[in-house]
């Protein structure tokens, strides 16, 4: 298995009765409401939770020798004052064991909590930098249900490591005390939590196969929940909404099978765990009457009622304490499981641009792709052979061809969301690697087939949710994309609020929506793919005409010969191919026959 590594920054805690986290943009900033200071960091957290909980073990200890000398020494005496002297005393221990488990549960939770936010935020951070191949290549659900194995991980390295070194040291603590009382009843105690690990260990295998079939099934019905949901309108149309209700009931009776499945080998576990328990606590009982008993008739007295009283108190506590030592290191080992899904996002090579933030103003607004190829993998077909063609700055070219044919594998190859098999992409006569992806990405504004609006407003869309929008350069945009009427006419006009979907935009409109956000980023490149497929005629010249006063260079995607006529170039893509046209009408035609 691969070795997955997480790292996280340095923590900054400071408990307080009233701490939140809050998200703060520009930037996404943890912070702890009415604090009063700072502490170094993870470690010293640690160290303070740590310190904290061995007082509390401490407490734990004692607490058993209540028994032994209520029993032992106030019964068999009758002492009511040294009675109200131990109830007085093991009180005030009592409210002091409070408030140390309270502090110690509360700063679990803020360390707990923080970390997971910041594991979470890396590897958040990490998936946005990705290829839109990966995700291209796998379901929504899936990738959700990797990404939330970050918590279950997060949650077993952290504060379950902590529980975990503590219940060892209190099951050392209290097998010592029990060595103390009696050998003889500490053996059978042993022996019964000995029974216990072979019997985890035994059911680890089924467990694990179980967890991880559940995982896969539970991926596939997310994913199938979401794109239903997504894709209402037409099962809607087409009436398939009975279909898609069964094939998603069949889906969650998957998952359902494996957790019946699941629960059944927890029943048989449990049962299991219950007799090896109980049948200890009879053995353990028996002894010890016998030995109180034996000692009584001899005068020799080897255990006394509060012994044996205070024995069971430790025995509680050693096997409760090494029952969770063998339930973590299980979980532990089931960790496997969850990293092998995670490492498909975290070892997955992210976008490589190590260049430094550069401005590209000086350089002349050309771009050209020499000699690109490329397939989806090895063995696959080529999408594009060889492919060589210019766009000299200011000019405008219309790519067009057969559907399929690889013009939208082209485009994203230009702007370097896809990364050719062979050849180079150049931005004004410079390879775009030497340049650094962000940094030519900041002089391109794009409308792509598949962009998606985010949940929000007008002006919010248009703006691409800048920190900082421009209020009247959202209105300008908005005015060469031929939507400035259209949101006048809403009743909330810029402030009318959108679904992640487009919801209660036209096609039309929200394909111009999208166009006014190409444009507020001031692009000196301008990639169209379809962009004006759903305008109707008057709109399309409007926009045409807009896009033809501004000094960008236009590279553009279509079929309609109305689009393509606004170009000064053609270029058709065909079989791999990419050629230039004179004029493409018919241009599928004309690539038949050439």
């Amino acid at each position: 298995m691969n070795e997955v590594s997480l790292h996280f920054t340095g923590v900054a805690l400071e408990l307080s009765p009233n701490a939140e986290f809050k998200s703060q943009a520009p930037a996404a900033r943890v912070s702890l409401r009415a604090l009063t200071g700072k502490v170094t960091g993870l470690k010293r957290s640690l160290l303070q939770i740590f310190a904290v909980a061995v007082v509390l073990e401490m407490f734990a200890i004692v607490a058993p020798l209540f028994n032994q000398l209520v029993v032992d020494d106030v019964l068999t005496s009758g002492d009511r004052d040294l009675l109200a002297v131990l109830v007085i005393g093991f009180g005030l221990l009592l409210m002091v064991q409070t408030a140390i488990g309270l502090a110690r549960s509360w700063m679990v939770m803020v360390l707990g909590q923080t970390l997971s936010l910041q594991w979470m935020g890396n590897v958040f951070a990490h998936l946005v930098r990705l290829p839109v191949g990966f995700f291209e290549k796998r379901h929504l659900g899936d990738i959700t249900s990797r990404f939330g194995a970050v918590g279950a991980i997060q949650a077993t390295l952290t504060t379950a490591a902590i529980e975990a070194v503590l219940d060892g040291l209190m099951a050392i603590a209290a097998l010592v005390m029990m060595l103390v009382y009696a050998p003889t009843l500490c053996g059978v105690t042993v022996a019964a939590v000995a029974a216990y690990g072979f019997l985890r260990w035994a059911a680890y295998r089924p467990f694990r196969d179980a967890a991880a079939e559940r995982l896969v099934v539970a991926a596939k019905e997310s994913t199938h929940f979401l794109e239903t949901l997504r894709a209402i309108a037409p099962l809607k149309l087409f009436g398939r909404e009975e279909e898609r209700r069964a094939r998603w009931q069949n889906l969650i009776v998957d998952v359902q099978n494996r957790d019946v499945r699941t629960a059944k080998m927890s029943i048989w576990f449990s049962t299991a765990n219950a007799f090896i328990f109980g049948l200890e606590n009879l053995l353990v009982l028996w002894l010890g009457a016998k030995l109180i008993m034996t000692g009584q008739q001899n005068g020799a007295v080897t255990m006394t009622v509060g012994m044996l009283f205070a024995y069971l108190s430790y025995k509680a506590q050693f096997t409760g304490r090494v029952s969770a030592l063998i339930n973590y290191a299980v979980e532990l080992k089931m960790l496997g499981l969850h990293a092998e899904r995670l490492a498909d996002i975290v070892l997955e090579t992210p976008e490589k641009d190590e260049v430094s933030t550069n401005d590209l103003q000086h350089l002349a607004p050309s771009i050209e792709l020499r000699g690109i190829s490329f397939r989806y993998g090895e063995g696959e077909p080529w999408i594009l052979r060889n492919a060589n063609f210019r766009i000299e700055a200011g000019e405008s070219v219309a790519v067009t061809g057969p559907s399929g044919a690889g013009k939208t594998t082209l485009l994203k190859i230009a702007l370097g969301l896809l990364k050719p098999s062979e050849g180079e992409v150049l931005f004004g006569g410079i390879p775009v690697r030497h340049l650094g992806l962000q940094n030519f990405r900041r002089q391109v504004g794009t409308v792509m087939q598949e962009d998606a609006l985010l949940t929000g407003s007008l002006s919010d869309n248009i703006s691409f949710f800048d920190v900082q929008p421009d209020q009247a350069r959202i209105q300008a945009c908005a005015e060469l994309a031929q939507l400035h009427g259209d949101i006048c006419r809403m009743p909330m006009g810029y402030m009318t609020l959108v679904g992640d979907l487009g919801s209660g935009l036209s096609g039309g409109q929200k394909q111009r929506l999208l166009l006014a956000r190409a444009l507020y980023k001031m692009p000196r490149v301008l990639a169209l793919d379809e962009a004006t497929g759903h305008l109707d005629l008057q709109n399309e010249r409007a926009v045409t005409a807009a896009l033809s006063r501004m000094p960008l260079t236009r590279l553009i995607i279509a079929h309609r010969p109305e689009t393509i006529a606004g170009a000064q170039r053609v270029v058709i893509v065909h079989e791999g191919h990419v050629k230039e046209v004179a004029r493409a009408v018919p241009p599928f035609e004309e690539a038949e026959h050439g």
